[in-house]
């Protein structure tokens, strides 16, 4: 009877400790489940780092990355190339990201531009894109980005542009409304000078998705100017290190080689 007595706390323990070690791993099985980010997030606040959110712009599907690089001062993410190019705010411009508690920033990327974006491009994007669509009906043969890429292009550029899109575009219906080229650059003119005065909100619903479809793609010559200075810098920066990796190792070789020598001679003076 007595050993039943004795017994039976310690089977209560194992059960306690079984029951507990069971829960664990269902604990541990559900987040990497349903929480596959966490350890994205958990090394992001512990090492001070910022997370990517790449987002596939037709889909909307948004993976989450560690904002980590390959060296310190490096203007661009290490990201193993998974999503091509992902250019530091610091070196692409001022971009705002989304701050989470304990200060972890979140920075958002797509995966067709090496630009980040903010909730201010967003909400600029979408503005401008539904106040064209609402001011200026008879562009509506124009896509969203196109509308976006030929507000964004100088006075000077914007006929050539336009002769290029009408050509393609223009079918006998359009044609009705806007008789030519020359008549699309008039009225892009105007939509530009109505984007310039209308007021971006400084808050409200926007989506990164939509904007990363909608963003214009095509890139400027400054833009590119700007990704041979990255590159520059990144190439120069790797060489510096070089430099210094192999003029160490020169150092030593000769300091070695100096003992080696001082050594020899040493020995056949005393011999």
């Amino acid at each position: 009877m007595a050993i039943i007595l004795d017994t039976l706390p310690l089977i209560g323990l194992l059960l306690i400790a079984a029951g507990g070690y069971i829960g664990l791993i269902l604990v541990i099985s559900e987040v990497r489940r349903y929480v596959p980010e966490w350890r994205v997030i958990s090394t992001a606040r512990k090492k001070n780092l910022p997370v990517l959110a790449v987002t596939v712009p037709g889909s909307g599907e948004t993976d989450w990355i560690l904002g980590q690089k390959d060296e310190r001062g490096d203007p661009v993410f290490d990201t193993k190339g998974q999503f091509g190019i992902q250019v530091d705010p610091n070196f692409s411009g001022a971009i705002v990201p989304d701050r989470m508690k304990k200060g972890l920033k979140v920075y958002h990327y797509a995966t067709t531009l090496p630009l980040a974006l903010d909730a201010r491009h967003c909400l600029a994007i979408d503005t401008v894109v539904s106040t064209v669509r609402t001011e200026f009906p008879e562009l509506g043969f124009l896509t969203n980005d196109q509308i976006g890429a030929l507000l964004a292009t100088p006075r000077d550029d914007l006929g050539e542009y336009c002769k290029s899109i009408y050509q393609m575009a223009a079918t006998d219906e359009i044609r009705k409304t806007i008789s030519s080229s020359d008549a699309l650059t008039d009225l892009i003119i105007e939509a530009q000078d109505l984007s310039s005065r209308t007021e971006i909100p400084a808050s409200g619903m926007y989506s990164y998705a939509y904007a990363f479809k909608n963003v214009p793609t095509a890139y400027l010559s400054q833009d590119l100017h700007q990704y041979g200075m990255l590159i520059e810098r990144k190439v120069r920066k790797q060489m510096e290190d070089m430099m210094k990796k192999y003029g160490m190792l020169l150092t030593a070789g000769i300091v070695i080689i100096g003992i080696i020598i001082a050594g020899a001679v040493a020995t056949t003076i005393i011999g």
